[in-house]
């Protein structure tokens, strides 16, 4: 708590519109706090109902009442509330929900225990019109700590508004945006995020939101139950509901919401496979498909062993780097290796041979007219073998073969990076069936496990099933030695992907040459050259590992600028050759590397990385002893934490059949 003799203030900001029906519970809820050193300012925007009286008639000397002539709207309410509380905190509160009575309190001590944290929210209990407690919000799950809130913020808004408890100095300019009305609440913490203030959330529910017709999460409930009517509801509609003036404003609102859901549903879903399929018929050379099949004849006819990999690629990529190294645990076996998909170059071709019987027949596995055969024949082969285990990822492949072996078959995923998010994940929602059929998952980033845990947690996947769920996390094959450079080079590795954000480097590179003309150096791994960037040295895909490794040693830091990662393998490459790394803060980033080797942004909104990466680039050349120091203990961690004998060691223990 507040170590002054005055207990922190806190303002309570209750903005008011037509709440008259709930009004005076809500009142009660707020008035019955712990935490008595508050002040409620109601600012009541010319209500119509009532809620006007009811709030004059309160005679506690703690509430503050704005009224005003004319309704303005509920973000002019908000803004004004925060522009008129006195209080160190500011409590956002609807005009129909409960507060439980420990809700300010338990929000002051934690933010006075958490200086850093510029607001606090908490889990919410619903409530109907009765009173009576309906469910609780299914995001709360997932969201029970500071790192899972920055996690899921971008994607979806994690902190319910009426929960959510503000340092008012910390907010500083920022207010509510008028342009983002129904999104403001959104939209302002994301704006407060990419300032790199904190946002935290308490695991508890100290709210009861109420649930009607009229609530923002009333008509996002309507909405759900309008989906599941949507043909009954259109047609009706359609066939004459308007004219007999049945169909309101928000009838036709939801109405038009949910035919856009049905349109995508049949675009995503119906559409584009059956484009996809015809495409494939109409592209797929016949002779190509021979060819496939007469290999999966020879592997079924000579291949004998214990250990088959589904990967997608042969290609130029992290992810195939890792699957090359995964085999090479087990290469002793000479594991069969189903390619699934279609490389844009065969750079681990002759890796993958070395390793294991390589079995390219991505036609086959997607052509609608021999997927099916083809997964049946596959199955057969693995059931065939005295004790098989199956080794997949990033592919469909995998699931869809899982109901045909049988049950002695071993089986495991490995997971890349994973996000939870509660209205998305729609795929692994979907695979979630088999969830008691796979053996084991396994994630090379631990931030991917325990997002993994709390979606499987979210879909009532029990906690003791929790322990097939693995982390190994990756390695490295080789270790330079520390250079120093007259010109700093900054070196981006990645597919131009628009998750790594290859433009958001270009934009850090033409900023730093237009103030700095010729004082850094700039290269890119894995894109070809693009107009505009002379000053930018591209060099393409490349997959000599040699190549690679002197590439790693002309330059000084890498430059990551991904909005999602698991924990790139370029950062350990990096590391291992003797770079120190600028990062964002994805994946396992944060927690993994520190400020003795490395310079995570206090966000990854691309104006916030730009500032901060610039900033650091130029204090860098201006201090190349603290260079050289971060590019020292980047070395030394990568030779600690990244070696292959422990990795190879973790996947030949994972995969190995057990005692019979």
């Amino acid at each position: 708590m507040s170590t002054g003799t005055e207990p922190s203030l806190v303002t309570v900001l209750l903005p008011v519109y037509n709440s008259a029906p709930f009004l005076k519970e809500t009142l009660d809820s707020i008035f019955a706090q712990s935490w008595e050193h508050f002040e409620l300012l109601a600012i009541d925007d010319a209500s119509t109902d009532g809620s006007l009286d009811i709030l004059r008639s309160i005679t506690d000397p703690r509430l503050r009442l704005v009224a005003h002539g004319s309704n303005q709207g509920l973000i002019a309410s908000l803004n004004e509330g925060l522009s008129l509380a006195r209080g160190r905190y500011v409590a956002r509160m609807d005009g129909d929900d409960l507060m439980h009575p420990e809700r300010l309190a338990q929000q002051v001590e934690h933010l006075e225990q958490h200086p850093e944290l510029a607001l606090v929210a908490s889990f919410v209990e619903y409530i109907n019109t009765d009173g009576e407690v309906t469910g609780t919000w299914s995001v709360d799950r997932a969201t029970p700590d500071e790192a899972s809130v920055a996690a899921m913020l971008p994607r979806t808004n994690c902190l319910a508004h009426p929960t959510v408890m503000l340092r008012r100095e910390a907010l500083g300019d920022l207010r509510y945006d008028p342009r983002q009305q129904g999104a403001e609440d959104w939209d302002l913490w994301l704006r407060m995020r990419s300032r790199g203030l904190r946002l935290g959330k308490l695991p508890e529910a100290l709210l009861q939101y109420r649930q009607h017709a009229a609530s923002m999460m009333g008509i996002q409930k309507m909405a759900v139950s309008y989906e599941r009517r949507l043909m009954r509801t259109r047609w009706r509609f359609l066939t004459g509901e308007w004219a007999k003036g049945r169909t309101n404003v928000l009838h036709l609102a939801v109405l038009k919401a949910q035919t856009r859901t049905l349109a995508r549903h049949l675009r995503f879903n119906v559409l584009q496979p059956a484009l996809r399929d015809l495409k494939r018929i109409l592209s797929y050379s016949p002779i190509a498909l021979w060819r496939e099949g007469q290999a999966l004849d020879a592997a079924v006819r000579q291949w004998k062993g214990g250990h088959i990999f589904f990967f997608p690629y042969l290609s130029t990529g992290g992810a195939e780097q890792v699957h090359a190294d995964i085999l090479g645990s087990v290469s002793a076996n000479k594991p069969l290796v189903v390619m699934c998909g279609r490389s844009r170059d065969r750079a681990f071709a002759g890796t993958y041979a070395e390793r294991g019987r390589l079995l390219e027949i991505p036609r086959l596995l997607h052509h609608p007219f021999t997927r099916r055969k083809a997964h049946a024949r596959l199955a057969a082969l693995i059931n065939a073998q005295e004790r098989p285990v199956l080794f997949s990822s990033l592919t469909s492949n995998f699931f869809e073969l899982l109901h045909l072996l049988k049950p002695e078959v071993r089986t495991f995923h490995l997971q890349h990076a994973f996000l939870y998010q509660a209205d998305g994940n729609v795929q692994h929602k979907q695979w979630l069936r088999h969830f008691e059929r796979i053996t084991g998952y396994v994630f090379i980033s631990g931030q991917a496990k325990a997002e993994f845990e709390k979606f499987l947690f979210a879909n009532q996947v029990p906690r003791s099933r929790f322990g097939k769920l693995h982390w190994i996390p990756n390695a490295v094959h080789a270790f330079g030695a520390l250079q120093e450079h007259e010109r700093i080079g900054l070196l981006f590795v990645g597919r131009p992907s628009p998750e790594k954000r290859l433009d958001l480097f270009l934009a850090l590179a033409q900023r730093l040459e237009r103030e700095f003309p010729g004082r850094f150096r700039y290269t890119v791994v894995g894109a070809e050259a693009l107009p505009g960037h002379a000053h930018v040295q591209f060099l393409g895909t490349v997959s000599d590992r040699d190549r690679m490794a002197s590439t790693y040693a002309a330059n000084d830091l890498l430059v990551l600028t991904s909005y999602r990662e698991g924990f790139p393998l370029v950062i350990m490459e990096a590391m291992a050759q003797g770079l120190g790394v600028l990062s964002t803060p994805v994946g396992d980033v944060p927690a993994r590397l520190n400020s003795e080797h490395a310079v995570v942004s206090t966000s990854v909104e691309a104006s916030v990385v730009l500032e901060e990466f610039a900033t650091v680039i130029i204090a860098l050349d201006r201090d190349r002893q603290r260079l050289q120091a971060l590019k020292a203990a980047a070395l030394a961690k990568a030779r600690i934490e990244f070696d292959m004998e422990r990795f190879r060691a973790s996947y030949r223990a994972l995969l190995s059949a057990p005692a019979s």
